[in-house]
């Protein structure tokens, strides 16, 4: 089973964008830039709120509540599949959907001015 988000699956599609094959209207695109950042700013409060669990206790002495305070706390940080993980994961893909954004914008204003050279030497035959 697989938790939180594959940054690789973005880093294919930004391939894809860097290859030309993706275009994104500038005004489509609009705005998509801020979300980016916010939700980015969102997740790194939350990864710092997530520091706090590293130490995670009031289970008691007992065996059964050592074993919970272990479990919960490898469910907040130092595994691949606890928060701190995913959260670093949402991160890297916000920031990988963030240049995919850009790269596709580009492209087609790119293209956009390159078929209006186009158009443009058509009046000159």
């Amino acid at each position: 089973m697989e938790f939180g988000v594959d940054p690789a699956q973005w880093r294919k599609v930004l391939d894809q964008a860097d290859a030309g094959a993706l275009t994104l209207h500038p005004d489509v695109g609009k705005g998509l830039d801020k979300a980016c950042d916010d939700y980015l700013e969102h997740l790194g409060d939350l990864v710092e709120q997530v520091g706090y669990l590293h130490d995670i206790t009031g289970f008691g002495p007992l065996p059964s509540g050592i074993a919970l305070q272990g479990k919960f706390q490898r469910k907040a940080t130092g595994t691949e599949q606890s928060l701190d993980a995913v959260l670093e994961q949402h991160i890297d893909a916000v920031k990988t959907m963030k240049e995919l954004v850009a790269k596709a914008i580009s492209n087609f204003v790119a293209q956009d001015q390159s078929r209006a050279d186009q158009f443009g030497g058509l009046g000159d035959r």
